[in-house]
């Protein structure tokens, strides 16, 4: 009976942890781990091209700029590491061309980094705000963030709202709504497959809307 006993006890603590393991395996990653802890050019080889659409839509041109669409190409070059890249950046078409990298012995993908200065840089010449009080408030949003299933695709998806209470939202135009998405998927190269950036009213209509997204490999 003893030995019986001691095997049905063991048996229990094996599914426990089996359990436990589980449980963890389906805990939701942290935003800082998907967006910019995970080595995700580590599928790129050195000569891949990753391509991405970019539109940017605006209510008010005169406030927040013409409305475009345009493309932002990535190119991986060999790092000083096996397990770093350099990336060459091809920052929109000729006529809206900005300088950008090229970045040196990344891991990561300087996408998004790329596309949070674009919308810091946009945000802080509309309200003629301080770029470090922007930049804050987002990084601040990421920091306590969670990723949850991305019921678009296969991987993450992590949305924050970071001047939803901001104390000079009265001021903002209506931006105090702007809500970042972000959607991962390790299946995709590069990882990541959209950053979509939007305000809207109360009806529900775009203020303001810049959105990327992975449009093929070469």
């Amino acid at each position: 009976m003893r030995k019986l006993s001691s095997v049905c006890g063991a048996a229990a603590l094996a599914c426990a942890l089996v359990a436990g393991a589980a449980s963890a395996a389906q805990e939701p990653p942290s935003a800082a781990d998907i967006l910019f802890e995970r080595p995700q050019l580590q599928a790129l080889k050195p000569g891949d091209g990753v391509d991405y659409s970019y539109s940017f839509r605006s209510a008010d041109p005169n406030l927040f700029g013409p409305s475009f669409d345009d493309r932002i190409g990535l190119r991986v070059e060999p790092g000083a590491a096996p397990d770093k890249k350099k990336v060459a950046v091809e920052m929109f078409s000729a006529e809206r061309r900005r300088a950008a990298g090229p970045f040196e012995d990344m891991s990561g993908n300087p996408l998004l980094s790329l596309m949070l200065e674009e919308n810091l840089q946009r945000l802080a010449a509309v309200f003629q705000a301080n770029p470090r009080y922007i930049k804050t408030a987002i990084r601040l949003a990421l920091r306590d963030a969670a990723a949850t299933p991305d019921s678009a695709g296969d991987g993450w998806r992590v949305e924050v709202a970071p001047f939803k209470n901001d104390p000079h939202k009265a001021r903002m135009h209506g931006l105090d709504t702007l809500t970042y998405t972000f959607r991962v998927s390790a299946a995709a190269p590069g990882e990541i497959t959209e950053i979509d950036i939007a305000a809207r009213d109360a009806k529900g209509d775009v203020l303001f809307e810049e959105t990327t997204r992975y449009a093929g490999k070469h």
